[in-house]
C-alpha cells in the first residue's frame, strides 16, 4: 500500500533533472526520510524474517537499514564475477534486467542462510525481472521468500500480482 505522506517528502527531495529513473541516493541524506521508508518498509515483516536480502549497491544500503530496524541479519547478494571464489563455491542466476541486458546474482554456497526466512529489498521494481532472479537465486539455498520491500515500483503484471498478493511492501508506485 502506498505511503502518500512518504511519497510527498521523497518528491520534495528528488532531483527532477535525472534522465530516466530517479537517483533515490538522494533520499539517504535526509535521516528523517530515510527513518520513515525503513519503518514503513519494515512493518509488516516484524518477527516473519530471519535475513533480509539485497542486491548491490543501493539495495545494500537499503537492505541493511531495514536489517537493522527488524533484528536480523543482512545478506549482500552480489553482482556476477564478483565473488571471489572459484565457480565450485558460487550458486549464481542469470537473468535479463528491465533494459534488456544479460546479468547475473551470486552468493557464496557456505552461506549460513539455508532453509530461513528472507525478506529482499532493493530501490526500485521495474519488470520485476531482478526480484524474480533474487528469489530463484535465494530459494537455491532452500529460503523461504516472506516478500520484497521496496522503495518505488512500477505496476505490470508481474508487479501487480505481488502487490494483490501483499506480497511486496513498497512507498509508491508514482513517485
Amino acid at each position: 500500500m502506498e505511503s502518500t505522506d512518504v511519497i510527498n517528502e521523497i518528491r520534495g527531495i528528488l532531483p527532477r533533472n535525472s534522465i530516466g529513473k530517479y537517483d533515490l541516493l538522494t533520499i539517504f541524506t535526509h535521516k528523517t526520510v530515510f527513518d520513515k521508508i525503513v519503518k514503513v518498509l519494515s512493518l509488516d515483516f516484524q518477527n516473519k524474517v530471519d535475513y533480509v536480502a539485497a542486491p548491490e549497491a543501493i539495495g545494500w544500503i537499503l537492505g541493511t537499514a531495514i536489517a537493522k530496524e527488524l533484528g536480523v541479519g543482512f545478506i549482500g547478494v552480489r553482482k556476477g564475477d564478483k565473488l571471489p571464489y572459484v565457480k565450485e563455491e558460487i550458486i549464481s542466476t542469470h537473468f535479463t534486467d528491465y533494459s534488456g541486458q544479460d546479468k547475473s546474482f551470486e552468493i557464496s554456497k557456505s552461506s549460513i542462510v539455508r532453509n530461513k526466512r528472507v525478506l529482499i529489498v532493493d530501490d526500485w521494481i521495474e519488470t520485476g525481472s531482478q526480484m524474480k532472479a533474487l528469489i530463484a537465486l535465494l530459494e537455491k539455498l532452500d529460503c523461504s521468500i516472506i516478500g520484497l520491500a521496496t522503495i518505488g515500483i512500477d505496476i505490470n503484471e508481474v508487479t501487480q500480482k505481488w502487490i494483490d498478493s501483499s506480497f511486496v511492501a513498497y512507498i509508491g508506485s508514482n513517485i
